[in-house]
């Protein structure tokens, strides 16, 4: 009966580990959603307002924050435009964001909540309505073209094999995205004579995307690095603004999100959730100010280009620092608010349809508890396993939550987590050590049981037990599809969880194993 009840343990623990792992590592997956935006047609109200500029340039730096943002070119652009602060919406990730900036939808209602976006982003965009008005759009970048998150035709973007001829990058066959050009730059410096070749083209709206700013910043935080980084965009801007008439062309100046001082985003502190915003050329109101939040952006560019906003776009175009007159800016303000209480109560619905964290699974926790509770009692009563009562089977669960914990800063946010690879790197480093410390412990107590196989048994069900019990009390919180992102906590707490019962689980199986190995003492 020991040795059975061992194996058994054995077997589930190892199954247990493999899965929570997977949990762990995939655990943003588990956050994406198909929009319920996307199950609706684009609600694309045409104000019919003036076209204010020939071309709108939004440039996206990524990861630079307000704080950071005070260069000498970018300075001169705000004195001769407008200068304001942008508000980024939770979670403060890269790719959800550049949703929001060329849709006007936040993470929370696009499904994107992460960087790894399987899905291909089915919302309404700027480009959407640029192009239905009959214009154009080119793209450029020195890494990642944005708008290949809007692609249509394909189940995942993983599917999808960009056609590249030099710079220049194309949709397959049977996949289409709302751009017309699209051209990946060498280097940051070889971005400025693309933007203005596409300008001249008479390309109507660009969006562009630098990343040198956030990679410094994930590399060595805020820095001599970093700075450096944001030095050398800022002179890159220069140079492109040199190649533009801004008599005739708008530019916009932002970002996705900023960075905390390690070097980190995702979160809501204030170095990362405020971006600059800066407008100078045609159509700008100079010296105007607004509230502005980056759901907002869609909608300006719209509002310059004298086109439809995007229909499924939660922001308003910023009307006030553009030269529309009274009665167009009214016009605008009307077609986003008409737009925006349609989309409220679609929201409105998919929200209330979240699932909720009490009622059955709450109800089947409590049972699952109890049964262990009564189990284990009952084996110990007939003698099945030994009198252990230690909490040593506990203690790689608990070096796993204190190493997340330091690893954080203490900070109970995205922000401070590392970088994909640096996390594995120290995840791994981390479960190393508290199997070890597990086992050793383990050992320390079971070695002078007369039957180590039964002492063993009874300590790693009593430790694997709790940690289960623990891990699903915090998963009965979450339950998928989610409507409504988790909080930042929660987004730390989830993975950290699954990875800590991962843990007990291969430092018990081990324990047993070693147990069986050596019966006796």
């Amino acid at each position: 009966m020991r040795v059975f009840v061992a194996a058994a343990l054995i077997a589930i623990s190892i199954a247990t580990a493999v899965h929570l792992g997977r949990r762990a590592q995939n655990w943003n997956d588990e956050l994406e959603l198909v929009s319920p935006l996307a199950q609706v047609e684009p609600i694309a109200i045409d104000p019919h307002t003036p076209r204010l500029t020939d071309s709108v340039v939004l440039v996206v730096i990524d990861g630079l924050g307000i704080d950071e943002s005070n260069l000498p070119f970018l300075d001169e652009l705000r004195a001769r435009g407008v200068a304001e602060i942008a508000e980024v919406p939770y979670p403060t990730i890269s790719r959800p964001n550049y949703v929001t900036i060329l849709s006007g939808v936040p993470p929370a209602d696009s499904g994107v909540r992460a960087n790894r976006v399987r899905i291909p982003v089915a919302v309404d965009t700027t480009m959407d309505r640029v192009r239905a008005a009959g214009l154009t759009v080119g793209t450029a970048s020195d890494y990642g073209i944005m708008p290949n998150l809007f692609a249509r035709g394909a189940r995942t973007l993983g599917a999808i094999r960009w056609v590249e001829h030099g710079s220049h990058v194309e949709a397959p066959a049977g996949i289409t995205w709302p751009v017309d050009e699209a051209e990946r730059a060498p280097s940051l410096e070889a971005v400025a004579p693309i933007i203005a070749r596409m300008v001249r083209a008479g390309r109507a709206f660009v969006p562009v995307l630098v990343l040198d700013v956030d990679r410094a910043g994930h590399a060595y935080g805020i820095g001599p690095e970093y700075r450096a980084a944001a030095a050398n965009v800022d002179r890159m801007l220069r140079a492109m603004v040199a190649k533009l008439d801004l008599t005739r062309t708008t530019l916009i100046v932002t970002a996705d999100h900023g960075h905390v001082a390690p070097g980190g985003h995702g979160g809501p502190e204030r170095e990362v959730a405020h971006v600059p915003l800066i407008l100078v050329g045609k159509g700008v109101r100079v010296g105007a100010h607004a509230h502005a939040h980056t759901i907002d952006f869609a909608e300006t560019v719209s509002a310059l280009l004298g086109v439809a906003s995007p229909g499924h776009g939660e922001g308003r175009a910023l009307t006030e620092l553009i030269e529309l007159t009274p009665d167009e800016a009214a016009r605008r303000d009307a077609a986003d608010a008409a737009r925006g209480v349609v989309l409220a109560q679609i929201l409105g619905v998919a929200r209330a349809a979240q699932p909720r964290p009490v009622g059955w699974r709450l109800g089947l926790l409590a049972v699952g508890i109890l049964m262990t509770l009564a189990i284990a009692r009952e084996l110990t009563r007939r003698g099945a396993f030994a009198r252990t009562r230690s909490p040593v089977g506990l203690v790689g669960f608990a070096i796993m939550v204190v190493a997340m914990v330091v690893v954080t800063r203490g900070h109970a946010s995205p922000s401070y987590v590392p970088s994909l690879a640096k996390t594995i790197e120290l995840a791994t480093i981390g479960v190393v050590v508290a199997v070890v410390v597990q086992v050793i412990a383990s050992w320390w107590v079971i070695r002078r049981a007369p039957d180590r196989v039964a002492a063993a048994s009874s300590l790693v069900a009593l430790g694997f037990g709790a940690a289960l019990v623990i891990r699903f009390a915090v998963r009965a919180w979450f339950t998928a599809p989610f409507v409504v992102v988790p909080s930042p906590l929660w987004i730390v707490a989830v993975p950290t969880i699954d990875l800590a019962t991962a843990t007990c689980a291969i430092a018990g199986a081990i324990t047993l194993v070693v147990a069986l190995v050596r019966p006796r003492p």
